[in-house]
């Protein structure tokens, strides 16, 4: 079982440049929290002093009630899984598995041979126990690399980006897989991804850093639904900023100007913020999910159902714009749509893949803003 992990005041500074600055987390036991952000957040910092592999400049690393920030790495007991696995290519499935056992002088006796054979049954590799790593496939190797970080009951195990080498179909796979042998064995877990969508697949919560700094910690839907900054929603999830100038402020709602439209929403990061003032400027953002293309009437072509799309400039909280392109994504189509009052300004809607006709490019639609769907940040 998981123990708990604290960083209090950590910070690290290599040279005149801080890569982690003030950092509080509280990482409870069993919980799986991932730490997000772009390149030079400060994230493979943060994870290297919870490993030991680095020394903080100031603050202090906790598991359970231990101090461990001046612990070597093999005194912190802490479990590792890295981004190339890092399997030994002389030892087979089962000796990398046992390598740690054998490190802690734990490699014979029936108790210890019971807990490798229970770990190659929760990662499924039973049968391939004998072979080399050169005769595993990436998933395979992955597998390997989480049931040796996991044979000794680590208190914490940290994974960094352990998945960025495999395929797309692959990767989705595994993030399934670990999330649940996460779950079944109650491990606290500090994942460290550059994938977003992994993050909030995968996470109980996600740590967003930004230039050294958390940004914003949450569950998943707390930061799609409330972030607390453009970048954050920016970060996490496909967003669509509309610019815009706010006319009247009540309660939790907002009337603003985006060009010629009057829309009013109740932004549902309100909560969070200062509702800003009259005639200060916003950026209102929208999730691709969340503009509506208003349609006619549903009628019937050649025996099926299809909708046909027309102008709405009638609609409230509407815009009138041009169809760009249409992309197959899959489960969806995606619409790029320049608005008409402003030309600068490109909309990403998703539609649903069931809908039945599609918008041709250079067609005129109206999209619509569901109102307690819109977010407002700052405009400056």
């Amino acid at each position: 079982m998981g123990q708990q992990l604290t960083l209090r005041h950590v910070q690290k500074k290599y040279g005149p440049i801080w890569a982690v600055q003030d950092t509080n987390l509280e990482v409870k036991a069993g919980e799986f929290v991932s730490i997000v952000g772009p390149s030079g957040s400060g994230k493979t910092s943060l994870l290297t002093m919870i490993a030991g592999f680095e020394a903080p400049t100031a603050g202090a690393i906790f598991v359970g009630s231990q101090d461990v920030t001046s612990l070597a790495p093999h005194r912190r007991n802490i479990g590792m899984v890295f981004q190339k696995y890092a399997l030994f290519p002389h030892m087979t499935v089962r000796q990398n598995i046992a390598f740690p056992l054998k490190m802690r002088r734990l490699a014979e006796g029936s108790a210890v041979n019971d807990r490798i054979n229970a770990m190659l049954d929760l990662v499924q590799l039973g049968a391939l126990q004998n072979r080399y790593p050169h005769e595993l496939s990436g998933g395979q190797q992955q597998r390997v690399a989480v049931a040796r970080a996991l044979v000794f009951d680590p208190p914490v195990i940290l994974m960094d980006e352990p998945l960025g080498a495999l395929d797309k179909k692959l990767r989705e796979s595994m993030q399934i897989e670990i999330k649940q042998i996460q779950e079944r064995i109650g491990a606290t877990v500090i994942y460290v991804t550059h994938d977003q969508e992994e993050a909030l697949t995968m996470s109980d919560r996600v740590a967003v850093m930004r230039g050294g700094r958390l940004e914003q910690v949450g569950t998943p839907i707390e930061l799609y639904k409330r972030p607390r900054s453009a970048f954050i929603a920016d970060f996490v999830g496909s967003i669509n900023f509309i610019p815009g100038t706010v006319c009247q402020t009540s309660g939790s709602s907002l009337t603003i100007r985006c060009g010629a439209t009057i829309l009013e929403i109740c932004p549902t990061n309100m909560l969070d913020m200062q509702p800003p003032e009259n005639g200060s400027p916003v950026r209102l953002g929208v999730r691709p999910e969340h503009l509506e293309i208003e349609t006619g009437s549903v009628n019937s072509r050649n025996g099926r159902d299809t909708t046909s799309f027309r102008s709405r400039p009638d609609v409230p909280g509407g815009f009138c714009g041009t169809v760009e392109t249409i992309v197959f994504a899959g489960a969806s189509r995606i619409a790029l749509i320049r608005v008409d009052a402003a030309s600068d300004v490109v909309l990403r809607a998703s539609l649903p893949a069931q809908l039945g006709e599609l918008p041709e490019r250079g067609a005129k639609v109206s999209l619509r803003i569901a109102p307690d769907t819109a977010l407002v940040f700052d405009g400056h």
